[in-house]
């Protein structure tokens, strides 16, 4: 009788072509993963585009602000967003999703001993002394605060006034007051008074605070007439 010898690396015609159509439906699920990662590294980074436009984001951030590619994760068929950064000339980085930075703090002199006030009109008070102002949006020159996005702003202020001035100042939203403090001095001594207020805003309305006609305010080195606010939450 004659013996017949097989080897380990044989194998039957049937796992010869199971193994055959494996390696076919692998390269072709390869060729489908990689039509579907081009598709989404061509379609996502435009609609996040597009959605930026729409909610002004980022429309508080400087010229230059430059949009990154899109970083994909693939993992088995699933695909999962990693990260959209902004990248500023500055090498600073804001992620979406994120809320931007807006904040400012001042107080009207800072630094001597000054009193403004006893105008036949209202006027503007214009806050020099700057502790903060991150995202610019408080005008130094004109004392006026711009929303550079819609959202959800705390505000605060406070005013002094000595001897026998009388003080009235409030807080103004496109004009139209909001809240106020005011003391007329009756007893002829120091006076002093503060307020707050938290408002819905839209992408450039204005905040400032009015000093009453008639009416004045003190500031020195204590700084203690101030005005400050930030945002709170986008809305």
């Amino acid at each position: 009788m004659k013996a017949t010898v097989t080897t380990g690396n044989q194998c039957s015609p049937d796992i010869h072509s199971e193994l055959k159509d494996l390696k076919t439906t692998v390269a072709e699920q390869k060729v489908k993963l990689e039509e579907l990662q081009k598709q989404l590294a061509e379609d996502v980074p435009r609609m996040l585009r597009r959605r930026i436009r729409t909610t002004d984001y980022v429309a508080w951030k400087e010229p230059g602000l430059k949009l990154q590619p899109l970083h994909i994760l693939v993992g088995g068929s699933n695909f999962r967003l990693l990260q959209m950064a902004l990248h500023e000339d500055d090498g600073a980085i804001t992620t979406w999703g994120y809320k931007p930075n807006i904040a400012f703090s001042a107080s009207l002199f800072g630094e001597g001993g000054q009193t403004v006030g006893g105008h036949s009109t209202e006027v503007t008070l214009v806050f020099r002394k700057v502790f903060l102002n991150t995202g610019n949006a408080y005008n130094t020159s004109t004392g006026i605060f711009t929303a550079p996005v819609k959202g959800v702003y705390y505000f605060g202020f406070s005013a002094f006034a000595n001897g026998q001035n009388g003080m009235g100042v409030h807080l103004r939203k496109n004009g139209q007051q909001v809240v106020a403090t005011y003391d007329y001095n009756t007893n002829h001594k120091d006076v002093n008074g503060a307020n707050r207020a938290i408002l819905q805003l839209e992408k450039g309305d204005q905040v400032y605070i009015g000093l009453w006609s008639g009416l004045n305010i003190f500031d020195s080195y204590n700084s203690v007439s101030t005005f400050s606010g930030f945002l709170l939450f986008l809305v």
